[in-house]
């Protein structure tokens, strides 16, 4: 054995608390900085304006969707005689979707015009006008298409079958 003193681990015991020190340093440093960049996310979120947003929402018209959303009339049924020989006819009772209440008004008030419309179509078309799942698309288009002309754009939202018979 040597008669040397140990040499002291006080370097190694220092450094390693200086190291301590830079870390905690460090993290506490990233804590601020989390807490001040949440802080400003929730002062955002809060502060919002959803008027803008709202405003933004009713600038278009609706899409269209599976689910009605605008109120719903019923139209008395159609029965023409088609432009066939032998006659043949058909008989439609329709409903419109409208885009909103204020709709409601104007197709009351042209209810007479809208029916002699939508008669004078039908009795033009003929039997092969009415068959198939595109032929009633395109009637309904058309349909919808002339309330259009009468009633004043975005009005109707679109037209409902309710009966679709050809005799």
């Amino acid at each position: 054995m040597s008669d040397e003193p140990p040499k002291p681990a006080e370097p190694a015991a220092a450094a390693a608390a200086g190291g301590a020190a830079k870390t905690s340093k460090i993290v506490l440093i990233l804590l601020a900085l989390n807490l001040g960049a949440s802080g400003f996310a929730t002062f955002k979120l809060a502060t919002a304006n959803p008027a803008a947003a709202a405003n933004a929402e009713h600038a278009a018209p609706a899409p269209l969707t599976n689910e009605v959303v605008g109120p719903v009339v019923a139209l008395d049924p159609f029965v023409v005689n088609l432009d066939e020989t032998p006659s043949r006819y058909l008989k439609i009772t329709l409903q419109l979707e409208l885009i909103d209440k204020d709709a409601e008004a104007p197709l009351t008030k042209s209810k007479q015009l809208i029916r002699d419309s939508i008669l004078s179509h039908l009795s033009g078309l003929k039997v092969a006008d009415t068959l198939g799942a595109a032929n009633k698309e395109k009637l309904r288009t058309e349909i919808t298409e002339r309330l259009e002309k009468i009633l004043g754009p975005n009005k109707v939202r679109r037209a409902f079958f309710q009966e679709f018979v050809v005799q």
